[in-house]
């Protein structure tokens, strides 16, 4: 910005607006609820700001000047845009809006929540498109960008550097606990739980996960027979071999209910399951929309799941 436009009184644009509509110093000074003698001299520094008398006498009334009458449209319009970025935002209407809203979630997710969310969007808002993406390690930055809207996944930031993720808001739902899985009912005691052959979730196909690092505590090791990235690809699977499979249990009960589930031998943790989304969004009357259907959706699916601790 140039030293002109910085010192441009444009704090007196109101009162310029007021000057040119009314022709009169007294109306101008009663809208800006000032005195007659305070908005004469805002006059004369208008007119020594823009080089022009703005407002001249004809008889008993002043009338605007040529250059005036050409000022007035246009302070119009900027006191109006003036007024309305300072408003506050409009509110959001559900059946009016378009566009498009983008959910991060799992695949596990994807199959347990997306249906039920999105009746719940398209009914109250037909006319906005839904788009939903794959659970990455860029989420979170794809959330700061505004790329996502809200995702739903584990609170792993105290095991995990994943980039932007400490930025985020993270609301916890549910809590997610691991048990073990079998197509058919199988007592699995520890040495038992050895014995068998594992299916591991591996969604970058590297070794090792949860039970893993506690059997290593205890000395022990299991053999993972075969390893796939996704969850539904696991409860196929199991349902069709004699794998045993450590899992979700949310999962495990959503999309698989007749697999035979047990507490697992060895200690796992429980993740906090969260909504998430970048805070520059809290307060977007929109956004809050679009989170409290996805925070409604996800109670529902985890009804009798324990819930986090208040901290």
């Amino acid at each position: 910005m140039h030293d002109m436009e910085l010192q441009a009184p444009t704090e007196l644009l109101p009162a310029l607006f007021a000057l040119l509509e009314t022709e009169s110093v007294t109306l101008a000074a009663r809208r800006m609820h000032v005195g007659q003698p305070a908005m004469s001299r805002t006059l004369e520094k208008l007119r020594e700001a823009t080089g022009d008398a703005l407002l001249v006498r004809a008889g008993r009334r002043l009338v605007r000047t040529q250059r005036g009458a050409e000022l007035l449209p246009e302070v119009e319009a900027l006191v109006a845009n003036a007024a309305r970025v300072l408003a506050p935002p409009a509110r959001f209407v559900p059946g009016d809006a378009r566009g498009s809203v983008t959910l991060a979630l799992g695949d596990d997710l994807q199959a347990m929540l997306a249906g039920a969310l999105l009746d719940r969007i398209r009914t109250e808002a037909p006319g906005l498109d839904v788009r939903v993406r794959p659970l990455g390690f860029g989420t979170a930055q794809e959330a700061q960008r505004g790329v996502v809207d809200v995702g739903v996944f584990p609170d792993v930031r105290d095991q995990y550097d994943i980039p932007e993720l400490g930025s985020l808001v993270l609301s916890p739902q549910y809590l997610r606990r691991f048990v073990c899985v079998t197509r058919r009912r199988r007592p699995l005691s520890l040495s038992a739980f050895l014995r068998a052959d594992h299916l591991l979730v591996s969604p970058t196909g590297g070794e090792g996960g949860y039970v893993d690092a506690a059997l290593e505590k205890l000395g022990q090791r299991r053999r993972v027979a075969v390893t796939v990235p996704t969850f539904q690809a696991a409860l196929s699977i199991v349902s069709q071999t004699d794998l045993v499979a450590t899992l979700p249990e949310d999962v495990v009960r959503a999309l698989a209910p007749a697999l035979h589930r047990q507490r697992c031998p060895v200690q796992t943790p429980s993740l906090p399951m969260c909504v998430a989304w970048a805070a520059r969004f809290t307060r977007d009357a929109r956004h809050r929309w679009l989170r409290g259907h996805v925070t409604a959706a996800l109670r529902e699916q985890s009804k009798g799941l324990p819930r986090p601790a208040r901290e």
